[in-house]
């Protein structure tokens, strides 16, 4: 398929945690493709610069809405805004996610509480109030943002892991669903992304072997779209990360929690 795939242009692409790293990515991405975007955040000056930005240089229509998509209601203040203003979906991409490691014992429950509510709630909810709308505009898509680790039990990183795999899992079984349908899932599974300072110090704590899977948000959001376009179930960005996926998938149980025991203590503070 070609890597250039045109969407239909009366309709639009819909992403969340739009403003920074691999949601900004995918936008830029969109963009390029003269897609019609939709951009969401809970960061007023951020939407501002990148609607700014992006329908300048692109020549394209771009539309944004500020939201904290943690807060009750949130996503049906979302989708009343979308059909309010008439603006047809063809594209969701379920983006918007935060993590945190360490102690499970050891956690405040607030965060807790907000990476299974962002990572999961939000996602379900808009997947389940905007997939009417995606089935009555012809080919359409959702692309969900899950992780290399949703298949890796990680020790320290439990509660992230665990939604990642909720992520996963809930993007095959509604592919599966939809498969007489028009609406293509896809679930993104990337490995460590460099998008902030954050990300740099968990780099440098892993040393070498973080470098191999590293990538930049630009290659995640090019590899996760022309994915999606051309009708795949699941997206591991980088050639490396794709053989510790699978690697993951076949190594007996017990081996394996052992060494990712070793390898994740670094998030034990």
């Amino acid at each position: 398929m070609n890597v250039f795939f045109m969407p239909d242009s009366k309709q639009y692409v819909l992403i969340t945690g739009a403003c920074k790293g691999i949601g900004r990515a995918l936008a830029d991405e969109f963009a390029q493709r003269k897609c019609k975007l939709l951009l969401i955040s809970d960061d007023e000056n951020g939407l501002q610069s990148a609607q700014s930005e992006l329908s300048h240089r692109y020549n394209i229509e771009c539309h944004y809405f500020t939201v904290d998509l943690l807060e009750k209601k949130s996503s049906r203040k979302l989708f009343d805004w979308v059909t309010e203003n008439n603006y047809q979906l063809n594209t969701l991409v379920n983006n918007v996610g935060i993590g945190k490691g360490g102690f499970f014992s050891n956690m405040a429950f607030e965060d807790i509480w907000h990476m299974i509510n962002l990572n999961c709630r939000v996602m379900t909810e808009l997947s389940y109030l905007f997939l009417p709308m995606l089935k009555e505009n012809g080919k359409a898509y959702i692309l969900n943002m899950s992780s290399i680790e949703s298949t890796l039990p990680l020790p320290y990183k439990a509660v992230y892991t665990g939604t990642k795999n909720y992520v996963y899992a809930f993007s095959l079984a509604l592919r599966q669903e939809l498969k007489k349908d028009s609406v293509g899932v896809t679930a993104v599974c990337p490995g460590p992304v460099l998008t902030n300072k954050e990300g740099l110090q968990r780099m440098n704590a892993h040393g070498k072997r973080a470098r191999l899977l590293m990538l930049y948000p630009p290659v995640v959001a090019r590899q996760s779209i022309h994915a999606m376009y051309a009708g795949k179930d699941v997206i591991v960005p980088g050639n490396f990360n794709k053989v510790i996926f699978r690697l993951g998938g076949m190594m007996p149980r017990r081996l394996k929690m052992r060494m990712l025991n070793r390898l994740f203590s670094v998030y034990k503070d």
